[in-house]
């Protein structure tokens, strides 16, 4: 509940701006205004420089996640790209063997040789035997 307060303390427009610089000058006098400016621009000058610090600190810190996010996408893609031609070779191997098998099975059965066998000539004796 505080910091809503403190949030619209900040949220001053123009004219209210202008209400709190006469009363300044009411209050604290022509003699110091320069010195109350000075004041104020010194302290907006190290806000914006801490600012800007800030901003810078927190840059650096987002390039280091983002680089490393950008290389483990890379090597994700890395791996990825390995694995998809490794699955295209398989595939490939795979077609190759279907198409073996598939002419083997539709190619005409080749007729076995039969090499025709000497006859062995029997001998007379071989029929007295019996």
């Amino acid at each position: 509940m505080l910091s809503n307060h403190l949030l619209l303390f900040f949220d001053i427009s123009g004219g209210e701006l202008l209400v709190i610089m006469v009363v300044v000058f009411l209050v604290f006098g022509p003699k110091r205004m320069p010195e109350i400016a000075r004041k104020m621009g010194r302290v907006m000058n190290e806000v914006k420089k801490a600012t800007s610090d800030i901003t810078r600190e927190f840059k650096q810190e987002t390039d280091v996640i983002k680089n490393e996010f950008l290389s483990a996408r890379d090597e994700i893609k890395t791996e990825t790209d390995k694995v998809k031609l490794e699955m295209s070779r398989t595939k490939a191997r795979v077609y190759d063997q279907i198409n073996q098998v598939t002419e083997e099975i539709s190619s005409p059965p080749v007729a076995p040789t039969v090499t025709p066998t000497p006859e062995i000539q029997k001998s007379p004796e071989d029929d007295s035997g019996k």
